[in-house]
């Protein structure tokens, strides 16, 4: 008989939802939410990440989170322009080619030398400091000598010399707040001594695919199966805007396996991409799946190619996760729409949204009225100014083969049915 009578293990109390409800507009178009509603919606819950100080090579394609000023001046010393040797411009004063001056060569020039005794030359190479006395450099191709003796035709006082604070003043502003780095402002900022800028980091997005139909490319396809082609434009889009990005693996349309894996995806993740898993809407398989893991809403918006889109906030850490439809031109398109600016928006980019541009169309197009169609397009300049071509069918959201064909994204809005060839069009440029 036991000493000790075991405790029968309870079962864990099902948790509730105790999360706050979202700040969700109302429908704007009919029944449906506009673009403009539901992305100012969805940039009102994303944050932008904290900057930090980030090495110059590591921080290269992000923006700078505050303005930069040189402490010191570039160079910091008088430093020879060229190849020649170190000398008093006193000491070669009325040098003619009929009359040259000749100077022992006393070396070359290193840091931190003995300055240089008057009638006397130092060879000194580009980049080097003059030594204490020197004034003026004389080009190796302006001059006979070697490392013994040099003579010298011809001198001016300065010659061949970049001053002190001749390439950077002190105090003058090296990078300004919001430029992106770049190769050449890395130079500008080693050359003045600093190793690290405050920038906001990557963003870390996950991007998650949901399907019970989907398989990798790379594997075979059995009846009734297509390839993942979401998930991969949606990680290579990110990944193109600078975001550090996982995609996971297809996950099938079960609610418990989709929670889970949304679950785990937080630690390391500032943003999650959801394709699939959409439809049906709030009552969709992610809709129940992230019931349980936070706040969340998922709406009608009125865009074409679009419908159901979704976003949510999850976890105690509070993680944005922004779902779009399962369907890869489609899904492009939400990242352009969406996806897009909450990426800038947590690198802390200014701006967020894209800029609109107003074209000619160059042939008629027709549209669907009450929506905001985002139709392919390419855009090209000429003479007259922005000039702007429909791609494909215009209402074949599933030719994957189109998107490479189009270079801008034309703004045919809810009003709109038709476009006269030469009529104005707003658009989105891709590769802006």
């Amino acid at each position: 008989m036991p000493l000790f009578r075991r405790k029968v293990d309870e079962p864990a109390p099902v948790r509730e939802p105790a999360w706050p409800s979202l700040p969700t507009p109302t429908p704007d178009l009919g029944q449906a939410r506009s673009l403009a509603a539901h992305r100012d919606f969805l940039l009102g819950l994303v944050q932008p990440l904290m900057p930090f100080g980030m090495a110059l090579v590591d921080a290269v394609g992000l923006q700078v989170s505050e303005s930069i000023h040189a402490d010191a001046p570039v160079p910091s010393f008088d430093m020879a322009a060229v190849d020649g040797y170190a000398v008093r411009a006193a000491d070669v004063r009325g040098a003619t080619a009929s009359t040259p001056v000749r100077l022992p060569v006393d070396g070359q020039v290193w840091a931190g030398d003995d300055a240089l005794p008057p009638m006397t030359a130092r060879m000194i190479r580009a980049g080097q400091g003059l030594p204490v006395g020197a004034d003026t450099v004389v080009a190796v191709g302006a001059a006979e000598g070697d490392s013994d003796s040099v003579t010298i035709s011809s001198a001016l006082r300065g010659q061949n010399v970049c001053d002190e604070g001749s390439d950077i003043d002190e105090g003058e502003l090296l990078v300004e707040k919001g430029t992106v780095l770049d190769p050449t402002l890395v130079a500008v900022l080693a050359a003045s001594g600093i190793d690290k800028v405050l920038v906001r980091p990557r963003p870390r997005v996950v991007v998650v695919a949901i399907g019970s139909e989907l398989t990798a490319p790379g594997l075979g396809l059995r009846p009734g199966e297509k390839y993942d082609t979401d998930s991969y434009v949606l990680a290579a889009a990110a990944k193109a805007l600078g975001a550090e990005v996982w995609r996971v693996g297809i996950v099938p349309d079960k609610v418990d396996e989709v929670r889970q894996v949304l679950a785990d995806q937080q630690i390391r993740a500032d943003l999650i991409v959801v394709s699939g898993g959409l439809g049906g809407g709030p009552e969709s398989i992610v809709g129940a799946a992230i019931q349980e893991l936070g706040p969340y809403d998922i709406a009608e918006v009125a865009l074409e190619p679009g419908g159901w889109q979704g976003v949510g906030i999850l976890g105690d850490d509070e993680v944005p996760v922004i779902m779009v439809p399962a369907d890869p031109v489609s899904a492009y398109v939400a990242f352009q729409a969406f996806v897009r600016p909450a990426i800038l928006q947590l690198m802390g980019a200014e701006p967020v949204l894209p800029d609109v541009y107003v074209a000619k169309a160059a042939r008629s197009i027709t549209s669907t009225p009450g929506v905001l169609e985002l139709r392919r397009g390419l855009a090209s300049d000429d003479a007259t100014g922005l000039v702007v071509s429909p791609v494909g069918t215009g209402h074949a959201p599933l030719f994957v083969s189109e998107l490479p064909q189009a270079n801008a994204l034309l703004l045919l809005g809810p009003e709109v049915d038709f476009v006269a060839a030469g009529d104005d069009v707003d658009l989105w440029l891709l590769d802006d």
